[in-house]
C-alpha cells in the first residue's frame, strides 16, 4: 500500500464518521418534543372543576411544566396532584390559577427515584 492510498483512505473514514455523525443527530432532532404526551382525542373536564391553583416545580420545557395541585386553600398548601400544565412561560414555584381546566393528555417520564410515573396534562384559562 502506498501512501496516497492510505491517506485517501483516512480521510474518507474521517469524512463518513463526520456525515454519519450529523445523520444521527438530524434524525435524533426530527423526534417531537412532544413524544412523551399521550394527548387525548377529546379534551375531558379536570375532576370536574371550574377553577383550581397549582404551583410549578420543574420546567419541562418554555412551554411546559410539572405542578402541584392546590392542597390547602387557606395555608396555600401545594401538596395535591402532580400534573403537568401546557401554556405560556413557566418558571419554578409560579403558583398558576387555572379556570375551566381541561385534561388534554397524559405525560409519562422517570422520577429521580428511577419510578414510571404518568401524570395527566392540564390546559385551561390561566390566571396568575
Amino acid at each position: 500500500m502506498d501512501l496516497k492510498s492510505f491517506i485517501i483512505g483516512m480521510l474518507s473514514g474521517i469524512a463518513l464518521t463526520i456525515v454519519g455523525v450529523f445523520f444521527l443527530a438530524f434524525i435524533g432532532l426530527q423526534g417531537g418534543k412532544d413524544d412523551d404526551i399521550q394527548f387525548l382525542e377529546h379534551p375531558v373536564s379536570y375532576e370536574n372543576k371550574k377553577t383550581t391553583s397549582f404551583k410549578v416545580f420543574q420546567v419541562i420545557e418554555k412551554n411546559k411544566a410539572l405542578a402541584n395541585e392546590i392542597s390547602d386553600k387557606e395555608y396555600k398548601w401545594f401538596n395535591g396532584k402532580t400534573v403537568v400544565l401546557v401554556g405560556d412561560d413557566f418558571y419554578s414555584d409560579q403558583v398558576i390559577t387555572v379556570k375551566q381546566p381541561q385534561r388534554v393528555g397524559t405525560y409519562s417520564y422517570t422520577n429521580k427515584g428511577g419510578m414510571p410515573m404518568t401524570v395527566p396534562v392540564i390546559q385551561g384559562e390561566v390566571k396568575e
